[in-house]
């Protein structure tokens, strides 16, 4: 494709450019969602040069010669982010440089807010702390998840004799169920896609979706603290003998993990998938209908008032799944934006609402059953220190495996296992 926009076209793409960092730190829009509303051709490219001036603003503009004064752009308002020079320099620089691939960077911890970088360093040392800026200052790797049939190996044979991977694919050394590609490849309108065969989804994410019904095929897979994952010298294999279970997945949201449960299940039992947003919901039963899932049950809950909707299935699940809301620290390297835009009272609310959906969805596990925390974060304060307050506060539940996946080259998971005692 050829970028290159002469004479006024250039500086139009730079007013677009200004306006989209400006709504982006004038109002709480998603990154996605404000790329969404750009025409097609502007968006394709705002999407290649944005993404990596938050995701790199320091090391790039080391890279490409902006000058950035010593604690910039963390030590700024929001106010003044919008009117910050080095952004609009070095999306001009991209923007002229785009013909000849993405600039490379080493990712450095500047590249992060210091409060961030120091809580890092007081939850797992100064080592971990720079290698998670290294890791999650890299662009991120395009995942699917396969079902069961075709399986990875043959959805890989069929899409590369389509021609319709250009980078470089592997099925994942990770997750049994997982492809990684090295970058963007038109997926989304293959007839496999439409046949919902596969879904896009971090390796990460799907092992989260494994470890809920499998913890003891899964749990080696997890470490104790965040970073690289560790590669077994197998994969695990996945369970053949399966029973027609009663499972939970409790703040659903576009249904990713539910889909995944619903095939890790070979279609039977029950899947009931809640959330307390209806659009959401709908997008997973769309989902569903394409790849011809029928044993998922979408339920839309009143956030704050779940408990009225779910009472009456109190011990009844076999599996509970809490993928709760967080931080999001696990998936900077996909939500760069939340880097800028996260602020401290975010960070004091977590552990609270964590606790409370833990305790609220553990009331659905039946006796003998298994309860999993699963969040997208590695934070001390979202992860041991919430499994802890569960624990004190449930005598009824003893903790079983836990631990931490990635980030690298999955996102950055943490993950606890509950059994309810019988």
């Amino acid at each position: 494709m050829d970028y290159q926009l002469k004479g006024n076209k250039k500086d139009q793409l730079l007013q677009f450019f200004d306006e989209l960092w400006t709504e982006l730190f004038s109002s709480p829009i998603h990154l996605d969602s404000a790329l969404s509303k750009r025409a097609k051709h502007t968006k394709s490219i705002l999407a290649q040069i944005l993404p990596q001036i938050l995701l790199q603003p320091n090391s790039l503009a080391e890279a490409v010669g902006v000058g950035v004064a010593p604690g910039e752009p963390w030590s700024l308002t929001p106010a003044q982010i919008v009117k910050w020079r080095p952004a609009h320099l070095m999306a001009e620089y991209l923007y002229r440089s785009m013909s000849q691939g993405r600039v490379q960077t080493d990712p450095v911890v500047e590249d992060f807010p210091s409060q961030m970088v120091d809580e890092w360093k007081a939850d797992f040392g100064p080592e971990v702390a720079e290698q998670l800026a290294k890791t999650l200052g890299q662009e991120a790797p395009l995942s699917l998840r396969v079902n069961r049939n075709p399986g990875p190996t043959k959805l890989l044979d069929v899409l590369k004799n389509e021609e319709r991977i250009p980078v470089r694919a592997q099925i994942s050394d990770f997750s049994p169920v997982g492809i990684r590609l090295a970058g963007y490849a038109p997926l989304l309108s293959t007839e496999m896609y439409e046949k919902g065969a596969f879904e896009i989804q971090d390796e990460g994410s799907q092992i989260m979706a494994l470890f809920s019904l499998f913890p003891d095929e899964f749990s080696h897979l997890l470490q104790e603290t965040p970073g690289s994952v560790r590669i077994p010298q197998e994969l695990p294999k996945l369970p053949e003998n399966i029973s027609p279970w009663t499972v939970v997945d409790a703040c659903a949201g576009a249904g990713g993990k539910s889909l995944a449960l619903a095939d890790l299940l070979k279609g039977k039992g029950r899947i009931y998938s809640y959330d307390v947003s209806e659009r959401k919901l709908q997008a997973l039963r769309r989902r569903a209908t394409r790849a011809g899932v029928t044993n998922i049950q979408a339920v839309a809950l009143e956030e704050g008032n779940e408990s009225s909707a779910i009472n009456r299935f109190e011990k009844t699940a076999n599996a509970v799944l809490v993928d709760a809301p967080c931080s999001g620290w696990g998936v900077l390297r996909r939500n760069p934006d939340i880097k800028w835009r996260q602020t401290p009272d975010v960070l004091v609310r977590m552990p609270s609402i964590q606790f409370r959906l833990l305790s609220l969805y553990s009331s659905l596990v039946a006796p003998g059953g298994r309860l999993t925390y699963g969040v997208c974060t590695f934070r001390k304060a979202e992860t041991r220190d919430v499994v802890r307050a569960f624990l004190d506060a449930h005598p009824d539940f003893e903790a079983q495996q836990g631990g931490f996946v990635g980030p690298g080259p999955s996102d950055g998971f943490f993950m606890q296992s509950f059994l309810r005692k019988a």
